[in-house]
């Protein structure tokens, strides 16, 4: 299994952790039975989700790649990629703004330039991703 298939699974045990929730909240002060075996799915679910956070994690901070010639941890460069679109939300927002006063061509170049770095640091994790093997 690869670091990619171990993070779509996280998300797929996120969503039917939420789905849970919600039914068990629903059927909570109605059918004790039911809410007992959910809540039983429910905790298993969890630690299993949680046995894959701590396996990301581990994998995240053990492997290192490369970027603009430095090398770092997959864990800080998936700050780094995170941090780069806050800043290309940022600029969208700003350019976006119909009162504004800022010059907006100036805004759009650094923006498009944060994008670019963006894409290649997220092309180049996917890439990782789907070939890091996990235990």
């Amino acid at each position: 299994m690869v670091l990619a298939e171990v993070l779509i699974e996280k998300l797929n045990l996120k969503q039917k952790i939420n789905q849970l929730e919600d039914y068990l909240y629903r059927i909570v002060d109605s059918d004790v039975t039911l809410a007992d075996t959910a809540t039983t799915k429910l905790l298993g679910l969890l630690d299993k989700y949680r046995s894959h956070l701590i396996l990301i994690n581990k994998i995240n901070n053990d492997t290192e790649v490369s970027i603009g010639g430095s090398k770092v941890s997959l864990a800080n460069a998936i700050i780094i990629v995170k941090t780069t679109k806050c800043k290309v939300d940022l600029l969208n927002s700003l350019i976006e703004t119909e009162e504004g006063v800022l010059e907006v061509f100036s805004l759009m170049e650094q923006r498009d330039a944060l994008l670019e770095e963006y894409t290649t640091i997220s092309n180049g994790l996917q890439a990782i991703e789907w070939s890091t093997n996990v235990d």
